[in-house]
Formats: structure tokens, C-alpha cells, sequence
């Protein structure tokens, strides 16, 4: 029998570097909503990530030409066009909806990436699979409720928003998965960050509207909590197991709702919770079954 190479203490320090994860995020997003009132979208995301490519500059130096080198010059475009629709489509979607069901929709990659990862690099879909993304699918659904003659066209844009980001994020996971392998993580963090900024560049310029000087310190903490919200999540997974960490990371939604009720009044609805419960589930029992499955391969 092998030994358990992570040690107690690391799991208690994967488990906090995963709570400051979720509280780092649900601090974006409350940024983000905050300046989404305020100013354009493209506008925030051009500046966000221009803070960011800068952080990641100032603290890679010492990385000199290889934080530049890549290898896959078409893929790279392909990753950072990816980027640019996972972070607008999130910005739209986090302006416009609730923080908790926003956050309670953006679980939903797991499914998504379980379909195209059978798609484009053959991943077998067995039946416990199929039976959690399909549970997972109705708690889009009940959280979605398309049925509802109410919901206004804007809030309908916001889901969609909101699930093209879930479902760019599962496609730039493959992507990333790939390059990984050749490639430095902090490479991979300057060109999708600076490529946003070129996308964006266009229609900032056109719908410019000069922030205030609270406004801009407001996205240079966008860019700070990004750097740190991937520095966390990726301590998080050092120190600790998978089946170990990731329940914690639910604790988004925990902060997102606490965000949303004491900062921006917002009381989830039954149809969020009963959904979102769905989704969380599914998910959970996907990434226990794959840590499990993967344990009984090393004893093997």
C-alpha cells in the first residue's frame, strides 16, 4: 500500500488557500457589478486586463524571454479569443443577474466539459456521467425557467451570457490541458490577458467614458484579485487532495449570496436555490467519482 503523500496539515492549508479562492472571487464580482453600472463592459474588461498582463509582468521578470515563448502560435489565438468571451460574457452576466445565480450557473462547466471532452479528445461518457450531467442540465433549466413569460429580454441575455462563459471556460480547460504541457502557466496568463485587451480595444475606444479616479482604483483591484484568485486556486490543489479541496470551493456560493444580500439587496429565489442545489450536486458527485476512479488505478 502506497503512503498518502499529502500530509494532514497541507490539506488544511489546500482547504484555506481554497476559501481565500472563493472570497478573492466573490470580490471580483462584486467589483465587477459595482463598475458594470457605471461603465461599459468592454471598456472595464480592456482595463481589468490591462492591469493584470501588468501584474503579471512586475512579478515574472525574472522569467526574462521564456514568459513570451510559445510554440503554438494558432492555439495561443485560439485560447485567448476564448478568454475574451469567458471574461465579457461573465462581466454582462454578473452586471445584469444576481451574484448567487450567476455563480450558481458558472458550475455548470463541469458538464460541459464532460461533452466536449468526448467530442474532441475521445473521452469514453459512462453511465454515472450521463446520469450527473443530465441532473445537472435540469438544474440549468429549473434555474433558467424558460417557460416564465416574464423574464425580460435582458435577463435572458445575461443567462445566455452566462452559460456561453460556462461553456467557453470548458472549452479553453481542453485547450489548456494541451498547451500545459509545453507551455509555462504564466505564459499562458500574459497572452490570454493580452489578447483580451486587443479585442477589446475597438469597442472600449467607442463607447469610452472617462472613470473617476474611485472607478479606476476599483479595476486595478479587478486585476489584483484576478492574479490572486489564480495564484490561490492553484496553491489550493498543491497543497491539498482534489476529494479534499473541492467541496470548499462551493463556498462561492455561500459568499456570493451573503455579497448579494448585504451589498446589492438581493434575496435568491426558489427557483436559484432548488437549481442551483442541482447543479452543485451533480457536479460534486462527477468530481468525487473521477478522484475515486483515479485512486483505484494507482492501487491497481
Amino acid at each position: 500500500m502506497k503512503p498518502n503523500l499529502v500530509r494532514p496539515s497541507n490539506n488544511l492549508k489546500g482547504i484555506m488557500f481554497m476559501l481565500l479562492t472563493c472570497l478573492v472571487v466573490t470580490t471580483s464580482a462584486t467589483l465587477i457589478k459595482k463598475l458594470g453600472q457605471e461603465l461599459n463592459t468592454f471598456q472595464v474588461v480592456m482595463l481589468r486586463c490591462t492591469f493584470t498582463t501588468l501584474i503579471t509582468l512586475i512579478f515574472n521578470w525574472h522569467l526574462g524571454k521564456t514568459l513570451f515563448f510559445t510554440n503554438r502560435p494558432k492555439m495561443m489565438f485560439y485560447r485567448s479569443g476564448l478568454t475574451f468571451i469567458v471574461v465579457v460574457a461573465n462581466f454582462y452576466a454578473v452586471s445584469n443577474l444576481p451574484l448567487i445565480e450567476v455563480t450558481a450557473l458558472q458550475f455548470s462547466k463541469p458538464l460541459f466539459l464532460i461533452i466536449l471532452a468526448a467530442f474532441f479528445i475521445g473521452e469514453r461518457i459512462r453511465i454515472y456521467r450521463t446520469t450527473a450531467t443530465i441532473v445537472g442540465f435540469i438544474g440549468i433549466l429549473i434555474i433558467l425557467h424558460p417557460w416564465d413569460n416574464t423574464i425580460s429580454s435582458t435577463l435572458k441575455l445575461a443567462h445566455g451570457a452566462t452559460l456561453l462563459a460556462a461553456l467557453s471556460m470548458s472549452a479553453l480547460a481542453i485547450i489548456s490541458r494541451i498547451m500545459t504541457k509545453d507551455h509555462n502557466a504564466t505564459t499562458l496568463v500574459f497572452y490570454a490577458n493580452i489578447g483580451t485587451v486587443f479585442l477589446c480595444f475597438i469597442p472600449a475606444i467607442y463607447y469610452w467614458d472617462t472613470p473617476s479616479i474611485t472607478q479606476l482604483l476599483f479595476i486595478a483591484g479587478l486585476g489584483v484579485t484576478t492574479f490572486c484568485a489564480q495564484y490561490c486556486m492553484i496553491s489550493a490543489y498543491k497543497h491539498a487532495e482534489v476529494t479534499v479541496v473541492t467541496p470548499f470551493e462551493y463556498f462561492r456560493i455561500i459568499f456570493a449570496a451573503l455579497a448579494g444580500y448585504f451589498i446589492f439587496s438581493e434575496i435568491p429565489d426558489n427557483w436559484t436555490i432548488w437549481g442551483g442545489a442541482l447543479i452543485c450536486a451533480s457536479t460534486l458527485f462527477i468530481a468525487y467519482r473521477e478522484a475515486y476512479k483515479s485512486k483505484q488505478e494507482v492501487k491497481k
